[in-house]
């Protein structure tokens, strides 16, 4: 799953040299002529899957005493989101995306400690931060013009600053992780031709977060599926 943020990294790369692609002003010029473009805000169900795992013994510290963390678990609860997305098109049927998303949660992780009996369980609230952009293809040919969205960015975790208080060693600082996305959906045009409304459906894949802690850390690959739906404005 490491090429998961290798694929991240690269379509943010990709992406930052999208300008650069022309070969001569001219084309260029050519290129960032402007066909259509479109701004959409909506919501979204954010449903997360692990696709890997790999919990580690480690050292920690519990009740002043040194003990060892092992049999890390990690889940998250389901929430509801914000998502925002500007979509430019150069050409009829190509172009790019960027998004902002946003939502809060709960990651919920267990372990277990050495010489300590039972499990530890605690949940973090979480605010989730979404930023990524992509190649967008979009056939305008079909009724229902239908999109795929190819590309990466990055997740931002931003943790409850009471969240940690009960460990003896507190970490819990924000963090980010590279992220990998696909995205495909749908428009669906009005008798209004500026504005419509937009169905989709984004896999965001990326290691799991664990706000510095190693304690609590599970090494673990994952994919966040988002159905979609928005509202959109067309110029």
């Amino acid at each position: 799953m490491k090429n998961l943020l290798g694929f991240a990294l690269t379509s943010a790369l990709l992406f930052s040299g999208f300008a650069a692609s022309a070969q001569t002003p001219s084309r260029q010029t050519q290129w960032w002529k402007l066909n259509h473009g479109s701004i959409s805000v909506g919501g979204t169900g954010q449903f997360t899957s692990e696709l890997t795992s790999d919990p580690q013994t480690v050292p920690t510290i519990y009740n002043n005493s040194d003990v060892a963390a092992f049999g890390q678990q990690q889940k998250t609860t389901w929430s509801a989101g914000f998502l925002t997305s500007l979509q430019l098109a150069p050409r009829s049927w190509a172009g790019f995306q960027i998004n902002y998303g946003f939502s809060h949660y709960q990651e919920r992780y267990a372990y277990n400690l050495s010489n300590v009996a039972g499990s530890q369980y605690y949940a973090v609230p979480t605010d989730w931060h979404e930023a990524t952009a992509g190649y967008l293809i979009h056939p305008k040919h079909i009724p229902f013009q239908p999109y795929v969205v190819i590309g990466g960015g990055a997740i931002g975790f931003r943790p409850d600053g009471n969240a940690f208080n009960h460990l003896d060693v507190t970490y819990g600082q924000p963090q980010w992780r590279g992220a990998g996305l696909l995205e495909a959906g749908f428009d669906l045009p009005t008798n209004n031709k500026h504005i419509g409304f937009r169905i989709s459906g984004r896999s965001l894949y990326y290691r799991a977060p664990n706000f510095g802690n190693s304690t609590i850390s599970t090494h673990s690959w994952r994919v966040t599926t988002e159905p979609a739906v928005s509202a959109y404005y067309k110029f």
